[in-house]
């Protein structure tokens, strides 16, 4: 008789949560018959074959998804497609929620923890709204405090949000580090930069977690006739404060958007058109943008905030964090501070554990436990 795991995600949008959450569906289809509810339609042509798809009829609704998906009657909805998909199995006795953010999945958590099921969340960042300067922040927070008792067990993925996640439930409660895989099966020769052109950003536009509110300061610091320019891959709810901000400063020539690019667009990116990829982000659950950066052999230059200490990256590749100088000074030194031995001991430190084979192996070790 078949083992079964259920998954569950209210997402409308696809992104790198989600991409994860498929892909460790997959792994575990191989063993398991693995049953997906999901809002977004991108998990209809992830998921393998073999995973039951279940679309919702609703998804998370912003803003404040845990005051309004909490009232929304979801959880109602959620309660009776659960129970349509349970009825006479006998195996379903676990929700594995994906929210990437803890007032996602609410209603999914609430309709679970009413049937009496267990909850096991795959959810990579810990911290808290008031800490990313989110709106209302502090009153969504004591709400979040309602949701973290409901979760029997968690996977994080680095021992970062370990120790953030620790903050908010019972030094009992089990905790799974799952390190994020690698996106490439092979790594690119290092490129060092002979001189700087192009800086890259890649990420979510949105201030109060990734910073990138910092990059027209520091295009600012550099010469006009430096050659430098600085190109911002992504969208989000700042994309126009960001525009409005390099206008005001004078910087149009020396700053460019690309709203969103594909996985192999952002690659060739990387391999091709990057000579730094800047990382200003205040808090991270694991940057699989810098990761891939590594892969493609550019060097990175990150904002070193307390995540990044895991990383042991070298002097060169990390900047103060909201220090503007101190970033252009990093970036018009680059080409002379880089040094290929230390970038090779980088990658070999990182990226140990993440390849495919070890990353499945992982997967199959964590859910054995929690099946």
């Amino acid at each position: 008789m078949s083992k079964h795991l259920y998954f569950y995600s209210d997402a409308p949008e696809w992104g790198g949560q989600e991409i994860l959450a498929a892909r460790i569906a997959n792994i575990l289809s191989q063993s398991y018959q693995v049953h997906f509810f999901f809002s977004s339609r991108k998990f209809e042509t992830e998921l393998f074959p073999g995973v039951e798809r279940i679309l919702l009829p609703y998804h998370s609704q912003g803003p404040f998804p845990i005051v309004r998906d909490r009232l929304s009657g979801k959880a109602a909805q959620a309660r009776k497609i659960f129970l349509k998909h349970s009825a006479g199995k006998g195996d379903f006795r676990k929700l594995i929620v994906c929210p990437g953010n803890i007032e996602r999945c609410i209603p999914g958590i609430r309709a679970a923890h009413k049937l009496g099921l267990k909850i096991i969340s795959y959810y990579p960042m810990a911290f808290t709204q008031k800490e990313s300067l989110a709106k209302f922040g502090a009153l969504r927070d004591r709400l979040a405090l309602k949701v973290y008792p409901l979760i029997s067990r968690w996977i994080v993925n680095t021992p970062y949000q370990e120790r953030l996640l620790r903050r908010f439930i019972s030094g009992g409660t089990e905790v799974f580090q799952l390190p994020n895989p690698l996106t490439y099966q092979e790594d690119s020769a290092p490129k060092k930069p002979e001189s700087i052109r192009q800086v890259v950003t890649i990420g979510r536009l949105y201030f109060g977690q990734k910073g990138q509110q910092i990059i027209p300061e520091i295009a600012s610091y550099l010469e006009d006739d430096s050659g430098i320019r600085f190109h911002v891959i992504g969208q989000g709810p700042d994309a126009n404060k960001l525009k409005q901000i390099v206008a005001a400063k004078n910087l149009k020539d020396r700053v460019f958007y690309t709203s969103w690019a594909s996985p192999a667009e952002i690659r060739e990116q990387l391999l091709k058109y990057t000579d730094i990829l800047l990382i200003p982000s205040k808090f991270e659950s694991g940057p699989m943008v810098l990761f891939e950066a590594l892969q493609c052999g550019v060097p990175v230059l990150v904002a070193d905030e307390e995540y990044v200490k895991d990383y042991h990256l070298p002097k060169w590749m990390t900047f103060t964090p909201g220090d503007a100088q101190d970033a252009a000074q990093k970036i018009v030194d680059m080409a002379d501070s880089w040094n290929a031995e230390e970038f090779e001991a980088t990658r070999k430190f990182l990226f140990a554990g993440r390849n495919d084979e070890e990353f499945q192996q992982q997967v199959f070790r964590i859910f054995s436990q929690i099946e």
